[in-house]
């Protein structure tokens, strides 16, 4: 298997491929530019090895929130055609439950993968870590003290406020756990520049100016062994029921899908330490959001899903609310039944991820034959809408998989009233 490379996009960020893959004249230039990368064979192997489980995750999630978004789907079902009474439904109602639990994980996943749907906007670090002190003193308890390093002159970082939250919380309740004694728990802010050579996923993230967060603790530290793997997802050195989870591998993901990168520093005895490179917003960063209006209510639905058991159960939960439902199997089928149908489509509710066409081309077909018709896209893998999303709106009506019958509606109705 060949050595794989990093090659530049036209945007500043690289690519890893493989040498072979590229033309003979220029394999030689592609491996010169390869040693500005992160130096050490180690820590190259170990950020090619991190994103192809990245990859692996983001894949499993997405056939495993079909999977829960059907099944989902059919517990809703049989509970409304059962009466109150019935002892089935406190079974159906477990099974529901169950899936949940499952629906969680399959989110974390996502999170690793960097395949979660995000909302970054320009954000002051110092100010959301200071909103954050009560709920980490509550986290960290008595024992511990919390000491914070706030460099005055900090610029914007551009993230979503809420993700970059539970990763200081994550950090801090892993912390909390290797403190049962005590100790303190430092959180330090200053500016930072990155050059190539300093990236560890280029693939991921361009060099500039980034703000850097160090979340630090006084616990016992780790084995360079144990290091190595922190943000491996499943990976603990706990034992029993205790230690299932996903872990820092979430905070890993989101550091990473925010265009940021994370390090661990630690050795047994002296503590640990974690270095968030988040990156500063661009010009046009933090536009403002339109007005939201209302509409009459419509009722017609075209429904496009290449998973027959989760667009038939979807058709039925519409289709009892009152709309009008079109079912399409794919994208071929959705732009036929677009040019029969003689009346007005309101919405589209798409899958991204198809068999051929994906949901997002299918979007911007439609938009010149019926720019009326507004979209609602769903999908178990987020990544999707922001790898081939064109649309003029940054912020595209988005389901995440799995979803229950009642979250359907809803955002169904959210669509259809909201403004253009």
């Amino acid at each position: 298997m060949s050595q794989p490379i990093w090659t530049p996009n036209k945007d500043g960020r690289r690519t890893m491929r493989a040498v072979e893959d590229l033309p003979r004249e220029n394999r030689e230039e592609a491996k010169a530019d390869d040693r500005s990368a992160p130096e050490g064979d180690a820590t190259r192997e170990q950020a090619y090895s991190m994103e192809a489980m990245s990859a692996l995750a983001g894949g499993i999630a997405h056939v495993f929130n079909n999977f829960l978004t059907a099944i989902g789907f059919e517990t809703e079902l049989a509970v409304a055609s059962l009466p109150a009474e019935d002892p089935a439904r406190k079974h159906l109602r477990e099974i529901e439950k169950v899936g949940e639990r499952a629906a969680e994980l399959a989110r974390q996943l996502l999170a690793f993968s960097g395949s979660q749907v995000l909302h970054p906007r320009p954000v002051q670090l110092n100010l959301l870590l200071r909103d954050l002190s009560e709920n980490l003193h509550r986290l960290l308890g008595d024992a511990i003290q919390l000491e914070t390093e706030l460099d005055p002159d900090l610029g914007l970082v551009q993230a979503d406020p809420e993700q970059i939250e539970q990763v200081v919380l994550s950090l801090a309740s892993n912390a909390r756990e290797l403190m049962p004694e005590g100790g303190r728990f430092t959180l330090r802010t200053a500016n930072a520049e990155l050059e190539a050579k300093d990236l560890v996923n280029p693939w991921r993230t361009a060099p500039g100016r980034f703000v850097l967060l160090e979340v630090s603790d006084t616990g016992p530290g780790m084995k360079e062994e144990v290091r190595r793997r922190i943000f491996e997802p499943f990976f603990t050195t706990k034992r029993g029921i205790e230690a299932a989870g996903l872990g820092l591998s979430t905070v890993y993901g989101v550091v990473n899908q925010s265009g940021g990168q994370i390090l661990a520093e630690s050795a047994p005895g002296q503590g640990s330490k974690f270095l968030i490179y988040l990156p500063v917003p661009g010009a046009e960063a933090g536009a403002g959001e339109s007005p939201a209006g209302t509409l009459e209510p419509w009722e017609t639905i075209l429904l496009v899903e290449d998973e027959e058991n989760v667009r038939k159960p979807q058709a039925e939960i519409l289709a009892a609310r009152g709309y009008q439902v079109l079912e399409a199997a794919d994208a071929a089928q959705a732009l036929a039944l677009c040019r029969r149908h003689k009346g007005p489509i309101h919405l589209m509710v798409t899958d991204i991820l198809m068999n051929g066409m994906s949901g997002v081309e299918l979007a911007e077909r439609l938009a010149f034959e019926r720019p009326e018709m507004k979209v609602l896209f769903a999908t178990g893998y987020p990544a999707g809408l922001a790898e081939r999303a064109s649309l003029a709106q940054e912020d595209a009506p988005l389901l995440k998989k799995p979803f229950t019958g009642r979250a359907l509606v809803a955002k169904v109705r959210e669509v259809l009233e909201s403004g253009d």
